[in-house]
């Protein structure tokens, strides 16, 4: 019995390893090799996700291995789904786009590595394995920015990647307070010198917030989103995430802060909330080219992600819950939309919204889809985002104000996510083309759909 302990990490980690690896020889540059490398890389990914899940319904959580460096938590486990369902998606629908590229065999083992890292970032319960994961995770994140190689793609890039090395060594710094504030590297030890552990996890909080693109720390979201290959942006932008909010969770609900130090996790986090709300609010409305009006909700997005982290000091249970629906519920949506976009390009010619007008006559499945997907993000019942923001705003009940910033934010949000679904069904030339782009934003609206019927047992599950 205790040897399936470990398979929940230890399976996927074999796997993922040696896939990384082998899709690199597999792709020999032909039709056929680049066919298997995709069929290996869906498969390995399919195969964790259903042994996450298949050991998460047999109860194997609550308990730590390899001498207390990793702790198998259930929120653990939905993190490391959210990452491995954004991908599965992400790599099916850059199957076309993907196959004319030199780099493509990179970007299958680059997107199986990140997962990976966000599988062990996850189930952390040690400092230096979130640095060594962090370190997995990062680096390949950076790199799928970059893998187009043209000129758009290496400046958006070389942004981001500058921001991510001062993050990184910001988290670095973060974590030696930690250390010296603890007297430990374990992320469950109890608090020696508040003082320290205070300025630690302030610093922690910028190098995360960093990675997660929330206001002030936004500035190499943009040109990202923008600029880069699209179907790196859907997994960058969907997985990316998870790899800032996965260890910033970690931290701060083993600390189980009390006190001063709960008070100070609760004022940072709620300054920066309103302000990301607030601001990716205000901008993207402004924005009628639709990769751009993504990138600045996503700040939004953000902002409600950290209402979660704000509450987990006195509600961590249900702020827990909520962040994990969310994660899942924005994670599917934003890889969707990044590759229906890559799709629409093609098609219409454009990334402006106005490329979408003729879908609805022409295409009314993929129209369907893209409505469902913005909808979800806008948080419209029954789709997963409704649950989402609604369990997230749920662990704020105690603190009225911040609930109802949310809720007029996530209302005001409509000014921006409604444009798109208007120009849907006006008249235009869209074309109906069959694309593995097309097939994977279809895929990702009846995710949303399922698991937004069955939402509120998936959050009874977590609690």
């Amino acid at each position: 019995m205790m040897y399936l302990d470990y398979i929940p990490i230890v399976l996927p980690s074999i796997l993922i390893v040696f896939s990384s690896i082998t899709v690199l020889y597999l792709d020999n540059g032909t039709k056929k090799g680049y066919s298997s490398a995709v069929s290996l890389s869906l498969a390995v990914l399919v195969v964790s996700f259903l042994v996450l899940i298949v050991f998460y319904a047999l109860g194997y959580y609550n308990y730590s291995l390899f001498a207390g460096t990793l702790y198998i938590s259930n929120f653990g486990y939905f993190i490391s789904i959210s990452a491995l369902l954004a991908t599965i998606i992400t790599i099916y629908g850059g199957i076309t786009h993907l196959e004319t590229s030199k780099t493509r065999s990179s970007f299958l083992s680059l997107a199986m590595l990140t997962d990976l890292g966000v599988i062990y970032l996850s189930f952390s319960y040690n400092v230096i394995t979130i640095l060594a994961s962090w370190g997995v995770a990062s680096a390949a994140t950076y790199v799928i920015a970059l893998i187009r190689k043209d000129y758009s793609s290496t400046i958006a890039g070389v942004k981001y990647l500058v921001m991510g090395l001062l993050s990184s060594s910001l988290m670095v710094l973060g974590f030696a307070f930690y250390i010296l504030g603890v007297g430990s590297l374990s992320l469950d030890a109890s608090i020696q010198y508040q003082a320290l552990i205070i300025l630690g996890i302030i610093i922690l909080s910028v190098a995360f917030l960093f990675k997660i693109g929330a206001f002030p720390f936004q500035a190499w979201l943009p040109d990202v989103y923008s600029m880069s290959d699209r179907v790196s942006v859907a997994f960058v932008s969907s997985v990316g995430k998870i790899v800032g909010i996965a260890p910033l969770l970690d931290v701060i609900y083993f600390l189980r802060p009390t006190g001063e130090l709960a008070l100070t996790i609760f004022v940072v986090f709620a300054i920066i909330t309103i302000m990301s709300l607030i601001f990716g609010n205000i901008v993207a409305f402004s924005r009628q080219d639709f990769a751009s009006m993504l990138s600045y909700s996503s700040i939004t997005q953000v902002g409600f992600m950290l209402i979660a982290i704000t509450m987990l000091p006195y509600n961590s249970s249900v702020a827990v819950s909520g962040l994990m629906v969310y994660l899942l519920a924005y994670s599917i949506a934003q890889a969707g939309l990044f590759i229906a976009l890559s799709h629409i390009e093609k098609v219409s010619g454009t990334s402006y919204i106005e490329g979408f007008r003729g879908m609805s006559s022409s295409d009314k499945v993929l129209a369907f889809s893209v409505t469902v997907l913005l909808l979800s993000l806008l948080g419209i019942p029954p789709i997963l985002g409704f649950w989402a923001k609604l369990f997230v705003l749920e662990a704020s009940f105690s603190q009225p104000w911040l609930t109802v910033i949310g809720f007029l934010n996530s209302a005001v949000s409509a000014g921006y996510y409604i444009p798109p679904i208007r120009e849907i069904f006006r008249e235009g030339e869209f074309k109906m083309i069959n694309s593995t782009e097309r097939d994977a934003t279809i895929i990702a609206s009846v995710l949303s759909i399922a698991l937004g019927i069955v939402a509120p047992l998936i959050v009874g599950v977590i609690v």
